[in-house]
Formats: structure tokens, C-alpha cells, sequence
């Protein structure tokens, strides 16, 4: 009794000590019921989301109030660090939650090695516990019915959790801030998936790119999108005085996109459509053929006959080379949507922001196999946590083919 009053008054004092950063952490009951709620919520509508657990290691012979002043410095980097959206509680003596909503695995090792190189840097020793549920078992290589991806159909969804809540986490990581240690594979069944992660260290954690890396790739953004102006030039104005000539309209169409961290900007393409066709798009929204926020036709009436060659051939996407070099966009990035349906996104769908949208990207090459709109936001953050410039060369070489072949206009 004595000793489970004690512990009741140094948690008291723990949390006394992050002032008015308590305010902004949940208690452990109220962290407790938002993921009971979260996980009621991610099984009904079959969406994934994470649990990050971090632990302040002390140390030995710190005293008191030093730890103290590391953990409001670690609370401070949780707070500052971490989206809005994500809710942080105290699960008992400098031992902190984070759930991650809406967000996959991907954006679980995402957030873990962003977490573990701050500490780092800060100083702190901490140990990291990642968890993740997923009710639909997404893999890109195996499926639940044995079936690809490209089998099912939109609006389709998976069987829910099953009822033994052993089975609902589905990949278990844990880490320290030692780039050093790896950690012994874990391998869970569920729903006839397996699921496995293999060393799970931090230094191989959906690993980001340097300040090398991203001047590396803005300067070929740069160089490639000056290249492309210059030989694309006489096309771009040809196709400009032939929308010019067909019915009086502007050339150029106008767009505003939402762009990296959700900033917008305004997009350039050679009109394809009627003008103003924006204002009919609400008369065929029942016709779209894609799920979720995004408006697709197959035989849209509102393009016109040039409008259907210059997509194509994707020559109506080339005034985007100037987007490329005002560093709006970049030549590889998830493709920018419409504001209005960049904000109906779902809060994990979001995650694409992080990075420059691009002319091209996962997507772009292999919309196949994207058959629900949730297809299409996992292929492009499969694209963004692991930056690299060979994969940018390679979806550059991949999107040549597509004009080529004509299928600009899929």
C-alpha cells in the first residue's frame, strides 16, 4: 500500500513538473479510452492507424532535477514535432503515447525515425515502441483472399478485425536511439496475412533523404525542367495557337493546387476542356468513375477533339515545367490535387504533402493498378518514404513510354 502511494506521488510530481505542457498531454484513462475509440473506428471503416510508446530512460546518477529537465524537453519535442492531429497522453512515469490516426505503417516508421534522430539530437535516451493496427492487412505483395490487388472494386472493403484483440496489432516494432541495434524479426498472423518486419533499427526505418539529397534533386528539377522548356517550347506554343484557333478561348488553363504542406499554388496546363467546364463538373459527378474526392470521366464531353490528343500524348502537362522550376512541383512527386479535393482527403491520405507534388510518380505509371482512390495514396506514400534519385530516374524513364504508347488520357 505504502509502496503504490509512493508511486502514485512521483507520478504527481512528474507531471507537476511539466507545468502547463500538462494541459496539452491526456491523463493515462483519457489516452486509454481515445484508442479504444480509435480502434471502433479503424476496424468499421477498414483504416489503419499507430501507436508510438515513448520511454525517458534515466540516467544513472542524474539527479532529480536534471531528469526532470529532460523530460519537459522531451514532452516540448513530442508537442512541437508531431501533427496536431495525433493525440499524446501520460501512460505513467515519463512514459508517453503517441496515436498516430489514420496512419499506416509506413507513416508509423515514418514518425519512429523522426522521433528517435530528434532525441538524439537532443540528447535524450529514450525507448521507442511502435505499434500498428490494421484492419485490412494491406500488403502490396499478398492479399487476405489470395487475390491481387487488381481483383477488387471500388468501394470494396476487406473483413473486419477478427474478435481476438491478440490479433489486432499486427507488426510490432521496438527501438532505441543506438543506430547500432537491430532487433529480431516479428512475424504475427492475420486474417491469412504474414506480416513480417525485419530489423527494424532506426538506421533503416524508412530512411530520409539528406540536405544533400533534396539540393541534389532540386538542382536536376532545375536542370530538367529548363531541358524540357527549351525543347518542348515550339510544341507548347504550336498546341497554344491551335486551342487559340479552335474556339476563341483562353490557351492556357489556370488551377489551384494544393502543394507541399498543404501551401497552394497555381498550376499551368494547355486547355483540354471547353471553357469553363469546371462549372459542369457537379451536373457529372454521379459518372465519375473513381472513389473518394477525386473526379474522373472515361469519355468526358467537355474535352475537346484537340483536348483529347494533347492528353494522349501528355502535351498538355508540359506548361508544368515552368510549376517545376518556380519550385512548385518537382519532375517526381505525388501528383497535386484540386484544392477543394486535396481537402476532403482523409487525414492519412494527407501525408503526401510532406514532400514537392511532381509530374509524375507511382501513380502516374501504373494507374492499373490503382483501383480504389486509397490505391492511389499508398502508391504515392510508398513513393515518399523511401526518397532516393535512382528512383526518380526510373519513374522519369517510365513516363516517357506513357505518351509514346498513348496512354496519357487513361
Amino acid at each position: 500500500m505504502k509502496k503504490e502511494r509512493r508511486e502514485r506521488l512521483l507520478r504527481w510530481k512528474d507531471e507537476a513538473s511539466l507545468g502547463r505542457r500538462r494541459v496539452l498531454l491526456l491523463s493515462s484513462r483519457q489516452f486509454d479510452r481515445e484508442l479504444n475509440r480509435e480502434r471502433l473506428r479503424a476496424t468499421r471503416r477498414s483504416i489503419p492507424f499507430c501507436l508510438l510508446t515513448v520511454e525517458l530512460l534515466t540516467k544513472a546518477g542524474s539527479t532529480r532535477r536534471n531528469t526532470n529537465k529532460q523530460n519537459r524537453q522531451l514532452v516540448d519535442l513530442l508537442l512541437r514535432n508531431l501533427r496536431v492531429t495525433d493525440e499524446k497522453g501520460i501512460l505513467s512515469t515519463f512514459r508517453y503515447g503517441v496515436l498516430l490516426v489514420d496512419t499506416p505503417e509506413m507513416g508509423g516508421r515514418a514518425v519512429l525515425d523522426r522521433v528517435s534522430r530528434l532525441t538524439s539530437a537532443a540528447g535524450l535516451e529514450v525507448r521507442l515502441h511502435l505499434q500498428v493496427h490494421d484492419p485490412n492487412g494491406f500488403s502490396e505483395d499478398n492479399d487476405s483472399n489470395g487475390s491481387g490487388q487488381g481483383d477488387r472494386r471500388a468501394g470494396s472493403r476487406r473483413k473486419d478485425d477478427p474478435a481476438d484483440a491478440e490479433q489486432d496489432w499486427v507488426r510490432l516494432a521496438e527501438s532505441t536511439p543506438d543506430p547500432a541495434a537491430t532487433i529480431a524479426p516479428k512475424t504475427l498472423s492475420h486474417s491469412g496475412v504474414q506480416s513480417s518486419i525485419d530489423d527494424l533499427s532506426l538506421a533503416g526505418t524508412a530512411p530520409q533523404p539528406s540536405r544533400a539529397g533534396l539540393c541534389l534533386k532540386r538542382a536536376i528539377d532545375i536542370a530538367g525542367a529548363g531541358i524540357g522548356l527549351t525543347l518542348a517550347g515550339p510544341a507548347i506554343l504550336a498546341a497554344a495557337a491551335v486551342i487559340k484557333w479552335t474556339d476563341g478561348g483562353p490557351a492556357f488553363f489556370r488551377q489551384t493546387r494544393e502543394g507541399q504542406n498543404g501551401r497552394p499554388f497555381t498550376i499551368l496546363k494547355l486547355r483540354t476542356m471547353i471553357v469553363d467546364a469546371e462549372k459542369f463538373q457537379a451536373e457529372l459527378r454521379a459518372e465519375s468513375h473513381r472513389d473518394g474526392p477525386a473526379f474522373k470521366i472515361s469519355r468526358d464531353p467537355r474535352v475537346t477533339r484537340i483536348g483529347h490528343f494533347l492528353r494522349a500524348t501528355c502535351l498538355d502537362e508540359l506548361p508544368q515545367l515552368i510549376n517545376v522550376l518556380k519550385g512548385d512541383m518537382s519532375l517526381v512527386g505525388p501528383r497535386p490535387l484540386p484544392w477543394h479535393e486535396s481537402r476532403a482527403c482523409e487525414r492519412w491520405h494527407r501525408r503526401r504533402l510532406d514532400v514537392r507534388p511532381g509530374l509524375t510518380c507511382t501513380w502516374q505509371v501504373n494507374k492499373g493498378k490503382a483501383v480504389t482512390f486509397d490505391d492511389w495514396m499508398r502508391m504515392d506514400l510508398r513513393y515518399i518514404d523511401p526518397l532516393g534519385l535512382f528512383q526518380d530516374l526510373r519513374l522519369i524513364a517510365q513516363t516517357v513510354v506513357v505518351p509514346v504508347t498513348g496512354r496519357g488520357g487513361e
